[in-house]
């Protein structure tokens, strides 16, 4: 109780910071380096959130870079009137992109572990409502990995989430993936919803607008928005495309790593490109017409909208009717 009580009365971001704020498979890592030169060129520190840690408070203007976003925290982020940088992606690609990533072996501390973590598993509120990661931590490590797995749909026989994406076929690899990322899409639509409006302090920033051939356009548009002192130095401009498409090339198609069986040009990940375009879940073609950003599933009725329901339960056969009653 004393712990909710906590979180309830952190205030939130002043009206001078900026926010900004990615999730698993939305650009995390040019997130972070379009914030580091953003921020340190116009004499902002960067404060880096990567659980669920309050809005820091200095005497001047912050930059928050928020990378593991709970929905019950978004008033927090959004509550005090800062400017926010929020960027989307399409679901159904975020789902592509994680499966192959995941595939491969990334992130092997959680991937290929035994026990739970934040990006397989979640804790009950008043277990995480503290804001220390460290704490949590420590319950995640008193969790099997196990019945997460099998929640997911894993085969039996898998004791990680990388055997399970492994053994697994790919059209069941990738509707696991949608299942494990589903609470990152769900907080990542809650927060488009809860920004969008007349007034709204927010840039929806898509990560498929930063391609290169978009990127310097994207980049100025996004430094005069943030009124950035120095928004029309081109060295600026050169300094983030160098993070972005130099050494470290975070911004390299889909995180393509070079002899891998996953990597962005090959047979399975064109396959699984494939399957979302042409059949993905009906869970995920909703959420991916919710996002506004598909390109595939621009128009798809809700799941369980009320008229289908009603001509599901009285055997209408009606135009339109999905007719989905169970999950």
């Amino acid at each position: 109780k004393k712990h909710m009580q906590m979180q309830t009365s952190v205030s939130p971001a002043a009206p001078d910071d900026w926010v900004w704020i990615a999730h698993h498979k939305t650009g995390t890592k040019v997130a972070e380096e379009l914030a580091r030169v953003l921020c340190r060129s116009s004499g902002r520190r960067v404060a880096k959130n990567t659980w669920r840690e309050p809005p820091r408070k200095v005497a001047r203007g912050l930059c928050h870079l928020v990378l593991k976003l709970q929905p019950q925290d978004i008033a927090r982020w959004t509550g005090g009137g800062a400017r926010i940088v929020h960027l989307v992606r399409d679901p159904a690609e975020m789902v592509t992109s994680g499966y192959l990533y995941h595939r491969r072996g990334s992130e092997p501390s959680w991937t290929n572990s035994t026990i739970c973590s934040r990006d397989l598993c979640q804790l009950p509120d008043a277990a995480a409502a503290t804001g220390d990661k460290f704490a949590a931590q420590r319950f995640f490590n008193a969790m099997p990995a196990a019945p997460w797995l099998r929640l997911l749909g894993c085969p039996p026989s898998a004791r990680t989430y990388l055997d399970c994406l492994r053994t697994a076929g790919m059209a069941a690899g990738l509707a696991i993936e949608t299942r494990r990322a589903a609470h990152t899409i769900e907080t990542m639509l809650a927060l488009q919803t809860v920004t969008h409006g007349p007034g709204s302090r927010t840039r929806q920033l898509e990560l498929r607008s930063l391609e290169r051939a978009s990127f310097n356009a994207t980049f100025r548009s996004l430094a005069a928005w943030l009124e950035h002192p120095a928004r029309g130095d081109t060295e600026l401009l050169a300094r983030a495309r160098r993070l972005c498409f130099g050494g470290g090339k975070v911004l390299t198609a889909a995180h393509a790593t070079r002899g891998s069986p996953s990597r962005a040009g090959s047979p399975l990940a064109a396959a699984a490109r494939a399957w979302a375009s042409n059949n993905a879940t009906p869970a995920l073609r909703e959420l991916s017409a919710r996002s506004g950003l598909s390109r595939t599933w621009p128009h798809v009725p809700p799941l369980f909208s009320d008229t289908a329901k009603d001509r599901a339960v009285s055997g209408g056969g009606g135009g339109g009717g999905r007719g989905v009653l169970t999950c």
